[in-house]
Order: structure tokens, then C-alpha cells, then sequence
């Protein structure tokens, strides 16, 4: 039934109102011709395609047809024909890999007006950057050239062999130097290229000794404790090779990297960008397992607070130590970047209520906070026992806008493919056609997929437009029947099993993560199978945790066993459901009596502390759009103990 109605909207959508009986079919007949020129395409043979190209001249998905017949016999055709096919379909999702194809064959005949008329680097093609970079240097542009050719070598990872001709001719103009060389070799080490960062440091004989040592000790940074002899004498790349091998200890034994710290920060002379790395690695480390040694590594190695994960790491340590007063006192020294954010304006507000009870400049710090919609404003809004702000306010829409965005070639082909049931392709022109539409025009393509129920493009498209006020795209009340009412089973809050999904997969029924974790509640197969056989919920293949009803009532099944296992509470539970309960009862140890605030601050994973986050304050605006208001938090999950 569903699969009709589509169809029939879509054959609406995609044609006037008023036409006969007989464009209807021939919509049909388009398709199948469209099926039957694809499949020949796809083998080589273009006459289907070209024998009815007339009949498929107004099918919205002829472009893609065209696009195939074209590639396949690239090299043969016209700049001309090229050309024109670019003036009429550049709007296609797959352009960018004709441009890279033709540009190339351009270079490599010569023809170097054609390829800088059409090259751009928005393309994201290093190899036609290299080509670039090429002509530049042989068109009497050196110095653009040279600034191009760096920005390409200052990279850890191998380039595309088209571009050793580029760094051929920069380094025989004299600018491939020693120190150029070091620097790459640096990021190489850094990012694990440990094949590049070899070649580089045989590359030249003056950094032959401290590269293959760079290397060496990234691999083994244990080496650090057991041959400290080598790391001699001192200089500016064994202070390279030596920080980098630090870091790398940090990650694996932060407390030994500490324990090394003082004696090689004596004998080497760390640069200001590596001691900020260092504070970075060490300090984070430690950090992230609360401990308070982690402050002074910190403070001394980033006093300028250069690093704004350091920064936030130091305020997030003390809070979780329970030392307000300087937690205040470091929220007050951030660099505005940080300091005007909800976040940090909320914990300077709550670290000077912490640290001097008696202040009434607290409640003045809480009250812009509070009028804002996101986590940090429902919190302070609650510190000051104010209603929360929700601020719905829908983008009025000029019509001769919306139906601009509907006529778009780009939306009728994700329109059309959307009809076909070829949803990843839809998505892809949806998602594509996107970037050519202003504001307004984002905000009414988000409204066309929302009115269709299609609610993660909406979703989407609505974030990239940057509008955030618009509480029914945002927050749709997709599936509500089976949400409501598994939630009901369950004993949870409706509110609360809509704000899990909205965050899980924004409605995406057929969403896959990369870990394996599938559908609107991503569900990993293990954890779904095992939850269908505790619940007894029938699960008869792996495909049907795809099936949006079935999902729905194993996410919740498995959603209330987690919040059995936390007393209750929502706040740990949600946390558990992204990382799982062994490290939220990690992450609790050594709590005692400690405020849920700090705890969700304090959390190691940035996924997790924003998972959370989002979670609570998506449950208050589902609890609002049930008219079941739901407040940040209950009492009972206002502080934690260890575990």
C-alpha cells in the first residue's frame, strides 16, 4: 500500500496535475527504459540508450544515463561536447570524477587553458592540485607555485605520483630544503607512515641518524626508559624525536611518560608547539583517568592555554576534584573562543555558586545561559528555577521558494530514485544538491523531506542550513505509535525512547554504523539477537533488526535492561547505551555524592559526554511535544556514587 501511495505522489510531484491518464504511463515506460539503457551501459552497449534518448529527454534521471554513455568514450569526445555536458549536468553527484578524468588528459596533452579554465580546488583532487601546481611553475606563477608545492609536501602521507614531477621541479629551484624535509618526516612519524617517514630519512644523509631513530621510537617508545644513551646529544630534532616518543608512552603508560618528563624536558629544548603537544598527550591521559597529577603537566606545558582541549581538560579536572574556586578562576581566563560558549559561561555560573554559596553573582551568570535551548541552558534554567526556552519558531517561506527547490533537477532525481525505493541514491542527489541553495532555499528543502516523512535528509538538511529553530523538522514524531507504545511496555519514558532514536540514527531506519550497529535504535547484531531471545521477541534473520517496528521493541527491551542496571537512572543509562555499562561503572569510580553535572562534564569520551548531553535535552523537547513535560533530570538522578 505504501509502495502505491508512493508512487502515485511521486508521479504528482514530478508532473503537472492535470496530466492525462497517458504521461502516467509513459513515466512507467520511462523507468523501464531507463532499467534496460542502465544495464546496457553498464556492459558497454549504448544503443538502448541511444535509441531512446528522445523518449527519456524529460525522465529526471536521463542525466545519469547521459553521464555513463559520455564517460565510457571520454578520451575520443570533443572539449566542446565536454563542455556542454557540464553547462547542462553539472549538478550531478559524480561530476567531480569526469573533471578529474578530462582535466588529466588535458594536462597531458597541453592543453593548459582548457585545464585552468575548468580546474578548482574545491574539487579535492590532489592529483589535478599537483597538475596545477605544474603549470603554475612553467607559466611564470613561481611563487604561487612554490606556496602551492609546500602546502602539498607538508603533509604525513604519501602523494599521488603525479605530484613527483611537482616536487621535482620545486626542489630543483632550491626549495626543497633539509629543514622542509624534517618537517614532513615529523608528520609521516606522527600519523603512522612509518614507509614514508623511512624514505624520508634516507632521503637525506643529514637526517638519516634522528629519522630512523623518529621512527624507531614512535614504534617502540619504551626505548625512552631502556636507551636513553641514544637520545644524545641534544638538538632540535632529538627534542622532536624524543617528544614524539613521549607522547607516544603517554598513550600507552602515561605514568611512566610522566615519571620521564622532567628529566628529558632538562636536556632537551622542546619547541613551544611541542611542549603544547606534550601537555596534550600526557596531561590528557591522565587527565581522562582523573587524575590530578594531570593539572600540573598541564598548567606548566600550555600556561597560555594555546590548546583548547587542554584548556577544557584542566577547568573539567577540577571541577571533577571538587576544586571550584580555581575551576572559576580558570573559566575566567579562557580565550573567548571558549569563555562564550553555553558550556564554559554555564560552569563559570556554577563553579562560583560552588565556590562561594553565599554569591548572588551566580544567578546574574545563570540567566542569559538559561535562555538558551541546549543542555547548559535547561541546566541553568533549573538553577534558577526558571521554564525552559524552547523557541520554536518556523522559517516562514515564500512559496515561489519552495517551489524553485521542488523544480531543482537535483531534488527531482532524488525525488525519482526516492520512488524507484533507491533511497541511498536519493540520498546522494538530496544530500549534493544541497550545496547549491542558499539558506532559505536549505531551510524549504528540508520542509519538502519533512512533509514526505522522509525525516533524516530533513533532519540533515535543516543542521547544514544552520536553523535551528524549526522543533518539527528537527525533531519529528517519527514512528510515534510504536515508540509510544514500546516505551509504555517498558515501563520508560516515551520522551526519553524518542530522544535515544532521534540521536541514534535520526530516523534513519536502514542506518549502519561502522561498527556494525544497524537501524533506528543501532542495534549491534550480538546485542539484538541476544535481547530477542531474553525478551522473546521474534527476530527470524539479522535483516529484520532493520524492520523499524521490530528495532523499535528490541532498542527499548535492551533500553530497559540498562536502566534496571542503574537504579533508574536516565542519565547513566543513556551513557551505558553508547559506551556500555563497564565503562560508565569506570567512569563512576570514586564518586561520592557527586553531582550529575559534573559527572557528564567529566566524561572521558567526547562522544559519550555530547551523547548525553543530547540525549537529556532531546527528551525534554519530546516531553513538550507529547505534553508530557519531562524535566532535565529527576531527583533521584541529580548525584552519583561509586559504583
Amino acid at each position: 500500500m505504501r509502495s502505491r501511495l508512493l508512487s502515485l505522489f511521486f508521479c504528482l510531484s514530478l508532473f503537472p496535475l492535470a496530466a492525462p491518464l497517458a504521461e502516467a504511463a509513459s513515466l512507467s515506460e520511462q523507468r523501464l527504459l531507463y532499467d534496460q539503457a542502465k544495464r546496457a551501459l553498464a556492459k558497454g552497449d549504448a544503443d538502448p540508450y541511444l535509441r531512446n534518448r528522445q523518449v527519456l529527454r524529460d525522465y529526471p534521471l536521463e542525466p545519469h544515463l547521459a553521464y555513463d554513455e559520455l564517460t565510457a568514450r571520454l578520451k575520443t569526445a570533443s572539449n566542446g561536447e565536454i563542455e556542454k555536458f557540464l553547462t547542462e549536468h553539472g549538478d550531478l553527484p559524480q561530476i567531480g570524477w569526469m573533471k578529474l578524468r578530462w582535466l588529466r588528459w588535458l594536462a597531458e596533452r597541453g592543453d593548459w587553458q582548457t585545464f585552468v579554465d575548468y580546474y578548482d580546488p574545491a574539487l579535492n583532487f590532489t592529483e589535478l592540485d599537483c597538475l596545477y601546481g605544474r603549470y603554475q611553475l612553467a607559466h611564470g606563477r613561481k611563487a604561487e607555485g612554490q606556496a602551492l608545492a609546500e602546502k602539498l609536501w607538508l603533509v604525513g602521507k604519501s602523494q599521488p605520483e603525479t605530484c613527483d614531477t611537482l616536487f621535482g621541479l620545486w626542489a630543483a629551484e632550491g626549495q626543497l630544503t633539509d629543514q622542509r624535509r624534517w618537517q614532513r618526516l615529523r608528520l609521516a612519524a606522527d600519523a603512522r607512515n612509518y614507509g614514508l617517514a623511512t624514505h624520508l630519512a634516507k632521503s637525506a644523509p643529514a637526517l638519516e641518524r634522528e629519522g630512523l631513530l623518529m621512527v624507531e621510537v614512535a614504534q617502540k617508545p619504551q626505548m625512552l626508559l631502556s636507551q636513553s644513551s641514544r637520545f644524545a646529544p641534544a638538538s632540535e630534532r632529538m627534542a622532536d624525536v624524543v617528544g614524539l616518543g613521549l607522547r607516544r608512552l603517554a598513550r600507552q603508560e602515561p605514568d611512566k611518560a610522566l615519571a620521564l618528563l622532567d628529566d628529558y624536558a632538562r636536556r632537551m629544548r622542546f619547541s613551544n608547539d611541542e611542549k603544547v603537544a606534550i601537555a596534550r598527550e600526557i596531561g590528557l591521559s591522565l587527565a581522562k583517568r582523573f587524575d590530578s597529577r594531570a593539572l600540573a603537566v598541564m598548567t606548566e606545558y600550555d600556561p597560555e592555554l594555546r590548546d583548547k582541549t587542554v584548556a577544557e581538560w584542566r577547568a573539567r579536572l577540577l571541577l571533577r576534584l571538587g576544586r571550584w574556586d580555581e575551576a572559576y578562576r580558570l573559566t575566567r581566563q579562557m580565550p573567548p573562543e571558549l569563555a562564550d560558549s553555553n558550556r564554559w559561561r554555564y560552569w563559570q555560573a556554577r563553579s562560583l555558586q560552588l565556590a562561594q554559596p553565599q554569591s548572588r553573582e551566580a544567578s546574574g551568570l545563570y540567566q542569559p545561559v538559561a535562555r538558551e535551548r541546549d543542555f547548559y541552558g535547561f541546566l541553568a534554567a533549573d538553577r534558577i528555577q526558571v521554564p525552559y526556552q524552547l523557541n520554536h519558531k518556523p522559517m516562514p517561506l515564500d512559496p515561489r521558494v519552495v517551489q524553485k527547490v521542488r523544480n531543482t533537477a537535483g531534488i527531482r532525481r532524488a525525488l525519482e530514485f526516492y520512488a524507484r525505493g533507491q533511497v541511498v541514491d536519493a540520498r546522494r542527489e538530496w544530500y549534493h544538491v544541497s550545496r547549491l541553495f542558499s539558506r532559505e532555499e536549505m531551510v524549504a528543502q528540508a520542509r519538502l523531506a519533512y512533509d514526505m516523512g522522509w525525516y533524516f535528509p530533513a533532519i540533515r538538511t535543516i543542521s547544514q542550513a544552520q536553523y535551528w529553530d524549526d522543533l518539527d523538522i528537527r525533531f519529528p514524531m517519527a514512528h510515534q505509535n510504536s515508540l509510544t507504545s514500546a516505551a509504555r511496555s517498558r515501563g520508560l519514558h516515551s520522551s526519553w525512547v524518542f530522544a535515544i532514536t532521534r540521536q541514534e540514527s535520526a530516523f534513519m531506519s536502514d542506518a549502519r554504523s561502522s561498527v556494525g550497529a544497524g537501524g533506528l535504535m543501532q542495534l549491534m547484531p550480538a546485542t539484538a539477537q541476544e535481547t530477542a531471545r531474553k525478551f522473546g521477541i521474534p527476530l527470524s534473520s539479522p535483516r529484520q533488526v532493520f524492520d523499524p517496528d521490530t528495532n523499535i521493541q528490541l532498542g527499548a527491551a535492551y533500553l530497559s535492561q540498562v536502566h534496571a542496571q542503574f537504579g533508574g537512572n536516565r542519565v547513566l543509562a543513556s551513557a551505558a547505551y553508547n559506551a556500555g555499562p563497564g565503562r560508565v561503572r569506570q567512569w563512576l569510580r570514586g564518586a561520592n555524592h557527586l553531582a550529575f553535572d559534573v559527572w557528564v562534564e567529566s566524561i572521558p569520551f567526547d562522544e559519550t559526554r555530547q551523547y548525553v548531553q543530547n540525549v537529556l535535552s532531546y527528551s525534554v523537547i519530546y516531553g513538550h511535544k507529547l505534553k508530557a513535560p519531562q524535566p532535565l533530570v529527576e531527583w533521584h538522578e541529580r548525584y552519583f556514587d561509586d559504583q
